[in-house]
């Protein structure tokens, strides 16, 4: 006859050889996990210290260049105002002394310029390819700058700081987007399905019309109106709050909102916010081509009769960013009284 102990078999899951086993294999994937992470973590930190080894100079040069437009700007302001210097002696003085900050802000523009070449041609193969046409474009968006500066464009050189700030913005977020990102990003980019390529409509397109109308305005500025000035009136929450700007979200703000340009012979025409900043841009560009083609005209002196074909080209994406909007919207001096008032 069998006996019964009444104890039922061990859980062998409970046994020390299996929770050593568990413990094991989980420290084991802790540190898998771990190692990839660390990786990951600093391969990223790796890539911002060699971007910013790349952006450092880029931004001095940019500053040497707005400091070098800032003293020529100076420079033509006082040697048309003070043009004998036997009798203004301290603006000739100080005439020179911008003339020596002038060339000494370009030395070191271009200077840091090389600099920013040389970090970006001996580290750009750690970069994916999007950041390397960022950094593309912001050095191209610089070297534009430095040759309106060179030229003497003081509005449209501007213009042009504006638009390499932006650019320069656009590398900050995808760099700032790097320490912050998913640490399996890679991972799962690589066995997700590739976006569609095709860059999204703009919201600030215009329409045939409205280009027309613009350039109707540019048209009269630079024939019938250009001896006479003009009034913009702005909408009266920019009265009201002038602060908007110079705020980051500008164009947020105001994109809504209705401008009035009027013509001293009675024209007038409400624009939006995307339509003032592209005839205020145009109207920039135009005035500094049409110095250049005078002081052409002057050098060659023709006989005959020529006629100028003046061109204006423009992107409605590059114009409306916000560091350009701040910059075009400074270059106003908007009416006193309200368009909606």
């Amino acid at each position: 006859m069998l006996g019964f102990n009444g104890m039922s078999d061990p859980n062998p899951w409970l046994e020390p050889r299996t929770l050593i086993s568990i413990a094991s294999w989980a420290i084991g994937v802790a540190g898998f996990l771990f190692g990839i992470l660390s990786y990951r973590w600093n391969r990223r930190e790796s890539r911002l210290e060699a971007l910013g080894n790349i952006l450092e100079p880029m931004f001095r040069a940019a500053q040497e260049l707005h400091q070098a437009n800032d003293c020529r700007r100076t420079n033509e302001e006082l040697r048309v105002s003070f043009p004998d210097p036997q009798k203004a002696p301290e603006a000739a003085l100080r005439i020179k002394r911008m003339y020596d900050q002038y060339s000494a802000h370009i030395s070191e523009s271009h200077k840091q310029f090389r600099n920013a070449e040389v970090e970006h041609a001996s580290r750009s193969f750690r970069f994916p390819d999007n950041i390397v046409r960022l950094v593309k474009t912001t050095q191209e968006s610089l070297s534009e700058y430095g040759h309106l500066v060179n030229e003497g464009f003081f509005e449209k050189a501007d213009l042009q700081f504006a638009r390499f700030r932006d650019d320069y913005a656009k590398i900050k977020r995808v760099g700032r987007g790097w320490r912050l990102a998913n640490p399996f990003e890679g991972i799962r980019r690589r066995f997700s399905h590739k976006a569609d390529d095709a860059e999204p409509v703009s919201e600030f397109e215009l329409t045939k019309e409205e280009m027309d109308g613009i350039m109707e305005l540019i048209s009269k500025r630079a024939t019938s109106q250009a001896q006479n000035t003009f009034a913009v009136h702005p909408p009266k929450k920019l009265i009201d709050h002038p602060e908007i700007a110079k705020s980051d979200n500008i164009i947020d703000q105001l994109k809504d909102s209705i401008f009035v340009v009027r013509f001293q012979d009675g024209t007038s025409k409400m624009l939006s916010l995307v339509e003032l900043m592209v005839l205020t841009y145009n109207l920039i560009v135009f005035s500094q081509q049409h110095q250049e083609v005078v002081r052409i005209m002057e050098a060659s002196q023709p006989t005959a009769e020529t006629r100028i074909k003046v061109s204006l080209r423009f992107s409605i994406s590059d114009i409306m960013r916000p560091e350009m909007v701040k910059t075009l919207l400074s270059k106003i001096d908007f009416a006193e009284s309200p368009s909606d008032g």
